[in-house]
């Protein structure tokens, strides 16, 4: 698809989309599951094939909610190549009409990336790294909350079952399968994973009553559809008549971490207030502990400072002469951030600014000796890092402007030294981010290092590149052994 043509062919109409009811809903599941099988190696879903087959992940899955939609059981015309072509061209050219009044504001840069993010960060980054996190979030006990019994209660088996059918939809669908897997082997595998009854109870969804989902959940509104939570998130699989179709193997990954932590806390906001608190906490803690180069690692301190008491930031980190602290928040992108609604980004940026200068006043009150740390560090050496769990790809500089603001509003004097010291030595990072270092044994220090002394970089979302020279971390590294393991004695039992 030339991209000079499809900038001519841009339109402000889905009404097109209709068109793929004139193709039976077999064909069309088909089509979009072999395009996901073609973006997919066997760790994660590889933008570099993407851009070689010249479709992106996002676009697969809208084609695949607009053919739920709009299909008829009665047709039986198989969607060729071509219409499959023209329906993603269709789809790659649509220009919200909202976009104009956003150039027109000077905020479209902003709005692309927030919409850009919510579509296509979902599903990067290596699958099983992403199962390893979901299998310590939901087998995670302590005194306050016992995740374990509250995924049981809610899906009525363990998450190993969850995560053993992800590990083998994503890996025999993949692309690369075929230079380690024979045909019979993965039929068996799938056929294993297929007749688990509880586990397909929650990520399996009859065809009709897929339907009767979409339709409630965006009451008709095609363009929040478009851009809106996609409810095989939620049901990666359709039962039909048959067959179950697997549009995109590659969310079943999605279906049994981010989306089944929302199902399991959907209306019960203790428990997901705890799972911030108590969860992602120990998490980062219990991963980074184990990296080589860690020196000391502390939870958060309490201190006074004369009758009021403080906590420092959930995870202190120092690796020789740094120390890093690191505040995570139970963050994630709401449907209202999807659809640009401006109180909710402002709302959202308030909530990063003042977490920014909560953990400025820690390290200030460090520097004034209200509490100890293993050892002196300079201030120089000190940052700060707002871990949140999902990527927000709100604007950087916004968040930093509003921390200047609210200073200048509550009467603190901030100086340029100290604006530009918080806007270089602390940051916004999502969890992803953190751990694709981590758990592959390496620092994410440097990372901070590298934008620190280019000030054009302080404002950038994402600070990572990938690091496999160190191997993964001890509890990383047994997880992968295990399940590994336990796949292949599965592909063993007749």
């Amino acid at each position: 698809m030339n991209n000079d043509c499809d900038r001519l062919l841009l339109h402000s109409d889905l009404s097109a989309l209709e068109k793929l009811g004139n193709f039976s809903f077999e064909s069309k599941m088909l089509a979009s599951q072999i395009y996901s099988s073609r973006i997919m190696n066997s760790s994660e879903v590889d933008m570099h094939l993407a851009y070689k087959e010249n479709i992106m992940p996002w676009e697969i899955e809208i084609f695949t909610a607009y053919s739920v939609i709009y299909n008829f059981d009665n047709t039986v015309k198989e969607i060729d190549s071509k219409s499959f072509a023209d329906a993603i061209t269709y789809i790659r050219n649509y220009w919200d009409d909202a976009w104009n009044e956003l150039k027109h504001s000077g905020t479209y840069a902003e709005a692309f990336m927030i919409r850009t993010a919510v579509q296509q960060f979902p599903v990067q980054g290596v699958f099983l790294q992403k199962l390893f996190r979901y299998n310590y979030f939901f087998n995670f006990v302590n005194d306050r909350v016992d995740m374990k019994s509250e995924f049981i209660s809610k899906f009525s088996t363990n998450y190993r079952d969850f995560e053993i059918t992800a590990f083998i939809v994503f890996l025999t669908f993949s692309r690369g399968i075929d230079k380690g897997i024979e045909d019979q082997q993965i039929h068996s595998l799938l056929k294993k994973a297929f007749q688990n009854k509880e586990v397909m109870s929650v990520l399996r969804i009859e065809k009709e009553d897929n339907i009767i989902n979409i339709s409630d959940l965006y009451h008709g509104d095609m363009i929040k559809l478009f851009y809106g939570l996609k409810a095989h998130y939620w049901w990666p699989l359709i039962s039909g008549t048959d067959f179950t179709y697997v549009p995109a193997p590659y969310l079943i990954v999605n279906a049994v971490t981010d989306s089944m932590l929302n199902r399991l806390t959907l209306g019960n906001k203790k428990l997901r207030n705890l799972i911030g608190k108590e969860v992602i906490e120990n998490y980062l803690y219990n991963i980074y502990e184990q990296v080589e180069t860690v020196t000391w690692i502390s939870h958060e301190i309490e201190y006074k400072v004369k009758k009021n008491s403080y906590r420092t930031p959930d995870v202190l980190v120092g690796e020789k002469d740094y120390c890093t602290f690191y505040d995570t928040k139970e963050m994630v992108p709401s449907l209202k951030i999807r659809e640009l609604d401006t109180k909710e980004i402002q709302k959202d940026t308030e909530i990063y600014a003042e977490a920014i200068i909560q953990i400025y006043h820690q390290i200030i009150n460090y520097i004034k000796g209200y509490f100890e740390l293993d050892k002196l560090y300079n201030k120089e050496h000190l940052f700060g890092v707002v871990v949140m769990l999902d990527d927000i790809a709100l604007s950087r500089r916004k968040m930093y402007d509003r921390v200047f603001e609210l200073y200048q509003q509550r009467l603190e004097s901030l100086d340029i030294v100290e604006q530009r010291y918080i806007h270089s030595h602390i940051k916004v990072v999502s969890l992803r981010q953190v751990e694709s270092k981590v758990l592959q044994n390496v620092s994410f220090l440097p990372c901070i290092f590298q934008q620190e002394k280019h000030p054009e970089m302080w404002d950038d979302l994402n600070f990572v590149s990938p690091s496999l020279e160190n191997g993964l971390i001890p509890i990383y590294n047994d997880y992968v052994a295990n399940i590994k393991k336990e796949i292949l004695s599965m592909e063993k039992t007749p």
